[in-house]
């Protein structure tokens, strides 16, 4: 009965299937580049650039667009090994931002950072945007079947 109930607290709070040791492996390629920006010159559009202090604490990583109209930001951060995803404006900082609950939201999210973490063999496989999606969603199947939070449909 316990087990039963527990499936239904993680069903009420969604998680983000992307997990503190990508986020430990991502400081780590970031550190060991000398850098704190990344950017996707194939991404029009939201997520094209990722930023992050390898020197700060807590570690941050922040997602936004490098177009000076689009003040949007997404923050990723990890807690006690909670992964979490907050949205806003960047003028608001990290700490106004919200909370995002929506799965999908997270989802997406998720697939953007992922960008992000393909291995140098990954990205010489990957020649188009659909083959990148396809890769996220084998990896988000892969980590929800490893967590036991994946259902059959």
């Amino acid at each position: 009965m316990k087990t039963i109930q527990t499936l239904l607290e993680k069903s009420r709070h969604p998680s983000s299937a992307t997990t503190p040791a990508m986020i430990q492996a991502f400081w780590q390629r970031l550190f060991r580049e000398h850098t704190s920006q990344l950017a996707l010159d194939w991404l029009h559009g939201f997520g094209n650039v990722v930023y992050a202090d390898t020197y700060a604490s807590p570690f941050i990583i922040q997602l936004y667009h490098n177009h000076p109209q689009d003040k949007r930001v997404a923050y990723l951060s990890e807690t006690a090994g909670i992964v979490e995803w907050r949205f806003g404006i960047k003028s608001m900082g990290y700490r106004q931002c919200s909370v995002v609950t929506d799965p999908d939201s997270i989802a997406w999210l998720d697939s953007l950072f992922w960008f992000y973490t393909a291995t140098e063999s990954q990205k010489q496989q990957i020649s188009r945007l659909t083959n990148i999606e396809r890769l996220v969603a084998e990896r988000m199947h892969t980590i929800k079947k490893k967590q036991g939070i994946w259902k059959r449909s």
